[in-house]
């Protein structure tokens, strides 16, 4: 048998991930292929192609880590992560983390990729607080720290939270933000759409809400890009449930 051909591959077993971690990179920074194509005086199909693993060398994938703002180490870092099953809470950690409201803010801040400073601008945490909440995420493992002082969730923000823990913080914490509108309010948001489904209809229903989640985190990752007004913070809530019949007056 002839010996196999040697590998074109700088990143062993972990060339997925790695690759994953700087698509991320890339588009957490701002940059289409097309931005990065003019960057690097090249076709936007070499980049894809390079984003994919197909021809990338060394060299090339510093200059794609220095357009990003990160480290070859940074991301092997965060592809380690991934390659853990980060993103598979354990129920401890989420009982944890559900625990304490700030501790609970403070880490879906970090998730989301702002400063842990926007804890204490937008929601009002003290600095002490927030010191020793970002402590205990890291002995919860919920994150690591980074050179330069960041912080990085172990965390997917794609993650559905769908065990009681979450669940139960957001009975107690976060659903009377809904509840308490003024829906009469010309400020207010909302659509509202009455439909009959069966159960599968209601199972693509369900795919369609994280499909929105996805969509608005690419919206606020924009937003912070390319605004030049003031923010605030929102919560958004999709959500679907039977409608009980109508009782004769």
């Amino acid at each position: 048998m002839s010996p196999a051909p040697p590998s074109n591959d700088p990143f062993g077993m972990e060339h997925e991930l790695l690759l994953a971690a700087l698509r991320r990179r890339l588009r957490a920074a701002g940059l289409t292929q097309a931005d990065v194509a003019k960057k690097l005086e090249v076709g936007t199909a070499t980049v894809k192609r390079w984003l994919h693993g197909r021809g990338l060398g060394l060299r090339t994938l510093s200059q794609l880590c220095a357009l990003a703002d990160t480290t070859l180490t940074e991301i092997a870092e965060e592809a380690a992560v991934r390659d853990r099953s980060s993103d598979k809470l354990t129920l401890a950690q989420e009982k944890a983390l559900t625990s304490s409201p700030e501790l609970s803010t403070i880490f879906f801040i970090i998730v989301t990729g702002w400063p842990v400073s926007e804890a204490e601008e937008g929601f009002g945490i003290p600095a002490d607080h927030i010191a020793q909440h970002v402590d205990r995420l890291e002995r919860l493992a919920l994150i690591d720290r980074l050179p330069g002082g960041r912080l990085r969730a172990r965390l997917d923000p794609a993650h559905v939270w769908q065990r009681e823990p979450m669940r139960r913080h957001f009975e107690q914490h976060m659903k009377h933000l809904f509840f308490t509108l003024n829906y009469g309010d010309p400020d207010t948001i909302f659509g509202v759409e009455t439909v009959k489904l069966s159960p599968v209809g209601v199972a693509r229903v369900a795919e369609r809400i994280e499909r929105f989640r996805a969509e608005l985190r690419e919206i606020a990752q924009a937003d912070r890009r390319t605004s030049a007004l003031p923010g605030e913070w929102h919560a958004i809530l999709a959500v679907a449930c039977p409608v009980a019949p109508l009782k004769s007056r």
